[in-house]
């Protein structure tokens, strides 16, 4: 026995109607999910991060770091001071991207672990930290240069990508490529200052002799520990949020909300209901259009008289021919031109062409237009003779 009630029939079918009449938007937008899905399922996932190892954009190092790991170097990724600590040691080298974001008591852990030591663009604070022998002198145009120093590597890979930060080598240390690169001993390794971090990037890393100094800046040892420092790991004590803030901020927000309680006190009051007040007079349609008209004429606005004929005539074209509200003018004209037997070109000039130089061109056009309608009508009262046209 059936419990269906005639109204949950009627609004199934009346789904089921929808739906069938929908379908073929339903479909659309079901492909375009569909087609959104696989492309997120089939998208490469690589780290978007500048100079990470994992990245692939132009900016990344993915390229240098697939080939330091065919030539058998371990490449191992470090997100945290912590991950970075654990690899550190004699035999490996550690590549810190951006070094300004640890404070001076990590840089000299990293300095005093044995490892090679790697900085990319440091500032005149994180060298003080790691060592005396390397100070900033400026910036330099990027261009290819020579090595200009003894530095064995430099002088194997040759001419490389410079410029960006150049810093001036005292001590034992050695500048090479106009100061963008600095080599300078350690405690127990070696540091390297890269003024200059784009040789090591995808775009760059195979031109000139990039490719060979990145190669042996970071392949000298069996393992390469990549560290991308994180602005949030640091071991400065916590501090709340409010502890950043500038000592005005308070005073602005009480100002701010005082004013704005102000204003709402202003212009929130309520003045009653709303009431219908009653023209004083009733202006009747056709002194409102001949007002327009005789306006236009004065100003001798025939373009703009001309653009509000076309326009109501395309409106009641567009309903007479069963076209949406917003369908453009040529496809108007199309349809009209197919209903009349008009030809096409002629209709479009009709809706949608020059605009009437003067009076007597201004009134053809509305004959033509009036005479376009008259049988746009026509022929659809013959074709639908039980439906009634509605201009």
């Amino acid at each position: 026995m059936s419990t269906a009630t005639p109204t949950s029939t009627g609004a199934v079918g009346a789904a089921g109607r929808a739906v069938r009449r929908h379908r073929g938007a339903l479909l659309v937008v079901l492909l375009v999910v569909v087609t959104a899905l696989a492309l997120a399922l089939l998208r490469p996932r690589t780290d978007e991060a500048a100079l990470a190892p994992g990245s692939a954009d132009p900016a990344g190092g993915r390229a240098l770091a697939r080939v330091l790991d065919a030539q058998g170097v371990t490449v191992t990724e470090a997100r945290t001071f912590a991950d970075a600590s654990r690899a550190l040691g004699p035999g490996t080298t550690v590549l810190v991207t951006d070094p300004d974001l640890l404070s001076a008591q990590r840089l000299r852990v990293l300095a005093g672990s044995g490892a090679d030591l790697v900085l990319l663009r440091p500032s005149a604070e994180t060298l003080e930290a790691v060592t005396g022998d390397v100070t900033p002198t400026g910036g330099a145009s990027t261009a290819v240069r020579d090595p200009g120093c003894a530095d064995p590597d430099a002088v194997a890979a040759g001419p490389a990508r410079a410029g960006g930060l150049t810093y001036a080598a005292s001590g034992g240390a050695t500048a090479c490529y106009g100061g963008s690169y600095v080599r300078a001993p350690l405690a127990a390794g070696t540091l390297t200052v890269v003024g200059q971090p784009t040789l090591m990037t995808n775009r760059w890393v195979a031109q000139d002799g990039d490719a060979a100094l990145a190669l042996r800046t970071l392949g000298a040892h069996p393992d390469l520990v990549w560290y991308l420092p994180d602005p949030v790991d640091t071991d400065s004590p916590q501090q709340p949020l409010t502890a950043l803030l500038p000592p005005w901020t308070w005073p602005a927000v009480g100002v701010t909300g005082l004013a704005a309680l102000l204003v709402l006190l202003w212009r929130g009051r309520r003045l009653g209901r709303l009431v219908d007040e009653p023209l004083p007079v009733v202006v009747r349609a056709a002194e409102t259009v001949e007002g327009h008209g005789r306006l236009y004429a004065s100003a001798r606005a025939s373009d703009r008289a001309a653009r509000a004929l076309r326009e109501a005539t395309s409106r009641r074209l567009r309903a007479w021919t069963g076209l949406d509200a917003r369908a453009d003018v040529r496809d108007v004209a199309d349809q009209v031109a197919w209903t009349t037997g008009r030809p096409a070109p002629a209709v479009r000039e009709l809706l949608a062409g020059q605009d009437p130089r003067d009076d007597p061109a201004l009134v053809r056009l509305a004959v033509d237009l009036e005479a376009l309608e008259r049988d746009v009508a026509r022929q659809v009262r013959s074709t639908s003779p039980r439906k009634a046209v509605q201009p």
